[in-house]
């Protein structure tokens, strides 16, 4: 048995959809239970927790070949973006679970893993406004003429006080991990607390200098506040995030004829992402578009869904035995059939898959449905390595003379 996990990128936006290629070779004949794609990231308490998910295969049997399939996952909005500095980063997990050869109670789990990097569009940031800052403390005087700024820009402080000898400013980032579960509750041992980073300083004794200078680094890291919360009730109250805070200290040594006690406070400010110079439209290996993967229906033609034809459905007591006929010009590879009952036009039963290495022109297949249901009607959905994909519904007491 051999996995094989393509992406269309190395990474994804928020809002958007990552396409996904799942490749699956069994050497044999075999029986599944499940497969899918897990979306994950490692939270310093956790082993894994699971963002999202998609299924590809449910239970059933598959012939001996290749089966090839195309899936495609939404990246909400809320999901946190990657920081690598701070070790949030995610992969991509397609798993394939098998009943264990030796131990029944066990499974025997496949998976194939691949990193991707999750990025917030700079057209998805709300727009800060900029204000003037204006602040009178304890015989200090501040001003600036914005509290908005970028990597690589110099902020002019002006300054003013007859009652100090020394002033010093600090830049300061204050910025964590946030991580709210069961274990620790929304103080996780496993986060340790750090103190706010000096990024920047400047000082001087000259008090009527009137100004100080001060340069936000290349690399600093704008202002943000991410926090996602799972939708899975198993994982409820549990929180995970990010945030980084910047702010300026001031620290003012007063004159002796003022005092011994240095004044201390800071105002916070935001640091903004620069503009990029060029924003490059993604190439989708798997799609005409880049905004995610086609629909299972696009591109259906009329003429597609004459491909297959149910030959018959012939019931007996818990047991439906469904003849499908490939009614094309062509020999199809790698399809998977999911059978699904529906029981009083309203609630599907559990699917069974089969899945057949090549179905040949005109050939006929024979899928056994077994079900304690009263089931009125059977949905087939069958694809192929082609990426080919069609829903049929059929009451069971059609007739197909």
């Amino acid at each position: 048995m051999k996995l094989e996990l393509s992406l269309n990128n190395g990474y994804v936006y928020l809002g958007e959809k990552i396409n996904i290629r799942s490749k699956f070779n069994f050497d044999e004949d075999s029986s599944i239970l499940w497969s899918g794609i897990r979306l994950l990231t490692y939270p310093p308490c956790l082993k894994e927790l699971q963002i999202t998910k998609e299924e590809i295969f449910t239970k059933g049997f598959f012939e001996a070949g290749e089966y090839i399939r195309d899936k495609a996952i939404l990246i909400k909005n809320n999901v946190v973006p990657t920081i690598k500095n701070r070790n949030l980063e995610y992969e991509l997990k397609l798993i394939l679970r098998q009943p264990h050869p030796i131990n029944p109670d066990d499974d025997l789990v496949i998976n194939k893993t691949q990193k991707v990097q999750i990025r917030e569009k700079q057209s998805n940031i709300p727009t800060k406004k900029t204000n003037p800052l204006s602040i009178s403390i304890s015989g200090l005087s501040i001003n600036l003429s914005k509290d908005v700024f970028k990597p690589g820009e110099t902020i002019k402080i002006n300054f003013s006080s007859e009652e100090l000898k020394q002033v010093e400013i600090r830049l300061l980032q204050k910025a964590n991990l946030v991580c709210y579960c069961d274990a620790y509750g929304q103080n996780c041992s496993k986060v340790e607390e750090l103190p706010p980073a000096i990024a920047g300083d400047s000082r001087t004794t000259d008090m009527d200098k009137k100004f100080l200078l001060l340069k936000v680094p290349e690399i600093a890291q704008p202002s943000h506040n991410y926090l996602w919360e799972p939708h899975e009730k198993e994982f409820w109250g549990f929180k995970y995030g990010s945030y980084v805070k910047w702010s300026l200290l001031f620290i003012g040594k007063p004159k002796s004829e003022y005092g011994k006690e240095p004044i201390k406070f800071d105002v916070p400010i935001t640091i903004i992402a620069k503009p990029a110079d060029n924003q490059k439209l993604d190439v989708d290996l798997f799609s005409e578009t880049t905004s995610g993967a086609p629909s299972i229906f696009d591109k259906v033609s009329s003429k597609f869904q004459k491909i297959f034809k149910i030959v018959s459905i012939d019931s007996d007591i818990e047991k439906y035995v469904i003849k499908i006929k490939n009614t094309s010009k062509e020999t199809l590879k790698g399809v998977s059939v999911k059978v699904t009952g529906l029981q009083e036009g309203l609630f599907e039963t559990a699917p069974i898959l089969t899945g057949f290495n090549s179905w040949g022109v005109n050939e006929e297949k024979e899928i056994v449905y077994e079900s304690k249901q009263n089931i009125t009607a059977l949905i087939s959905v069958l694809e192929d390595n082609a990426r080919k994909s069609i829903r049929i519904q059929t009451p069971v007491g059609s007739d197909f003379f």
